[in-house]
Formats: C-alpha cells, sequence, structure tokens
C-alpha cells in the first residue's frame, strides 16, 4: 500500500452563479492537494456543503476542474477528454448517495447490470454475463438472485438496491471506487451490511477507494485515513485513529465531538455554531474563523497552509 494510485495537485472547481446581475462563482473545490494509495480507503469528511460530492465527481470526471491536476494510477486525466474519460471509466466506479437515482424505473434489475458490462466487453457470452451476475449477488447474500433479477427497482428496499448498486460497480473489476454518501438515505439497522459489504468486496478486488461521508462514526469504521474537509479547503489529514481519538484542527475537534462515544463534557466542549460559510467569495483568512471557538485576529487576515505536523498528519491551523 506504499505506492500511490491517485494524486491530486492544487484542485480548482468553481460554479458560475449570477447574484443581483453580477456573475460570481461558488468555489466548490479550492486548491485540493493530497494522495490515495494503492489498496486504501481514504474517507473524506465533512458537513453539507463542503465540497464533498463535488470533490468526487471531478475525480470520477462527471465534472470538470478550472485547473489542476489528476493523475491515476500513472496517467493524468485531469482535462477534457472524453474518449479518454470513457476509456478509464471501466477503471474508476462511482456509487451515488440515492440507490433510486441510480436505476432506470423503467428496466429491470438485470438489464442494468448487465448492460455495464456487455458496454465494457467484460463477457461476450450472455449467459456467461448471467451466471455472474447470479454468482455475485449469491455471494453478497442477495438471495433469490434470480427473482430479484426480474424486478423493478421501485420493488426493491432501500438496503437492496444499495447493495446491488455496489455489486454492478464491481463486476467492472474497477481499481478505484469512488463512494458518495452511500450509506446515508439507509436505516441504520442496514447500514452495517452495506459497509461490510463494501469492505470485502473492495479487499477480494484489491481496488482503492474514495469514501465521502458526513458522519466520522461512519468515516472511521471503513477508512484508513481521513481528510477533513470545510468550504472546499483541507481542514487536516490523518489516520483514523488518530483522528477520532487525537483530532488536532477545531473543526476535526466538532465533528468528533458529534459522535456518541464521546462523553457529555467533551461535546460541550466543542460543539459549534452557525452555518458553513459561503462558498461565493468567501472570507479571507481561514474558512473555519467564524464559526472557530479558537479564533484570533491573525486567523481571519491571513490562510493557514496544510503542513506536517508528524508523519503522515497535516493540519491547516495557525495554532497547531
Amino acid at each position: 500500500m506504499d505506492k500511490d494510485i491517485l494524486q491530486v495537485k492544487d484542485l480548482v472547481k468553481y460554479f458560475p452563479v449570477r447574484k443581483f446581475g453580477k456573475k460570481q462563482y461558488v468555489k466548490a473545490v479550492d486548491g485540493l492537494n493530497f494522495s490515495i494509495k494503492d489498496g486504501e480507503i481514504f474517507g473524506v469528511l465533512g458537513e453539507s456543503g463542503c465540497g464533498k460530492t463535488t470533490l468526487g465527481r471531478v475525480i470520477n470526471r462527471l465534472e470538470h476542474e478550472q485547473s489542476g491536476t489528476i493523475e491515476f494510477m500513472g496517467e493524468t486525466i485531469s482535462g477534457k477528454d472524453y474518449k479518454r474519460d470513457r476509456n478509464f471509466r471501466r477503471k474508476m466506479q462511482m456509487i451515488f448517495q440515492n440507490p433510486y437515482d441510480s436505476f432506470d424505473p423503467r428496466v429491470i434489475i438485470y438489464k442494468s447490470m448487465d448492460l455495464p458490462m456487455k458496454i465494457n466487453g467484460i463477457e461476450r457470452d450472455g449467459k456467461k454475463r448471467l451466471e455472474r451476475i447470479i454468482e455475485t449477488m449469491n455471494h453478497a447474500k442477495l438471495t433469490p438472485a434470480e427473482s430479484l433479477l426480474t424486478r423493478y427497482p421501485h420493488e426493491l428496499s432501500g438496503g437492496q438496491l444499495q447493495r446491488i448498486s455496489i455489486i454492478r460497480s464491481m463486476l467492472l473489476n474497477p481499481k478505484f471506487i469512488v463512494a458518495d454518501e452511500c450509506v446515508s438515505m439507509l436505516d441504520v439497522s442496514v447500514r452495517a451490511g452495506v459497509l461490510n459489504l463494501l469492505l470485502t468486496i473492495q479487499e477480494e478486488l484489491k481496488s482503492s477507494m474514495l469514501f465521502i461521508t458526513h458522519d466520522i462514526s461512519v468515516a472511521t469504521y471503513i477508512s484508513q485515513r481521513i481528510m477533513v474537509l470545510y468550504a472546499g479547503k483541507i481542514m487536516e489529514i490523518g489516520s483514523s485513529e488518530d483522528i477520532l481519538k487525537n483530532p488536532l484542527h477545531p473543526y476535526s475537534k466538532a465533528l468528533v465531538s458529534y459522535s456518541p462515544t464521546i462523553s457529555k463534557e467533551e461535546k460541550m466542549r466543542y460543539t459549534i455554531t452557525g452555518e458553513v460559510v459561503t462558498p461565493i467569495n468567501p472570507p479571507p483568512g481561514c474558512r473555519f474563523a467564524s464559526r472557530c471557538p479558537m479564533a484570533r485576529r491573525e486567523c481571519t487576515e491571513r490562510e493557514p497552509e496544510l503542513r506536517y505536523v508528524g508523519k503522515d498528519r497535516l493540519v491547516a491551523c495557525h495554532f497547531v
């Protein structure tokens, strides 16, 4: 797991908007630098509006960046090249938040699972593709597979459909998976099963994963390392254990305080108020300064650099 499979350098993604007739920009992703190791599950943690989903869509080439570079398996994939993006799609798959939006409601499950394999030339023989689909579903304990494959998406539960969505992605043997809040819409009772399925298949395929979530308990359960994101900027990067047991950035501390394992005293100590800073022309300095209980004048004037504070531990804070 020492070799990087994905490297992101100075990545920027803005969305143009008009406000009072004036063109402005939503700075969804604003100069990100990080890397993901081969075989690693890398968590991206943050509140709604912090840029997590946009980051995942840019990496998966569903959106294109304004500037910066993305290197995947030693090849530059940034910039607009639709032919290249289509060819690389088999190597990188995305699992979306809402499983019902991932399937055509007019098509039975079998056709939705068979078509990606057919397009990507996984197996020319339709019977062999069907056998592989059934075998994979049985392995994932989605039984009876033959019955489920003849149903329409609305006839399945959210948990069943999300597991099928995961299996459909894995049938292409991807080297990298972007999982965007893939358990947030599911009942708590079925989340563990979906997460364990992800872990099992990821281990079998020896693939890497960018796992996006707002829930730190989910992030620490499935990820080896976590990147804390706020308003399009990186606040902290570290191992899951370090982030959970010893968060350094004030925002990381606040997220950890939401965990049910933290004492009431700690929750009171690190609770933050207010909304995420507007991504449209955000104020100078640290993006978190307006909500930070430790903020000083310097925080509103000068943006902190993301710097090493230990082995594999990076923090963007003037006072850490």
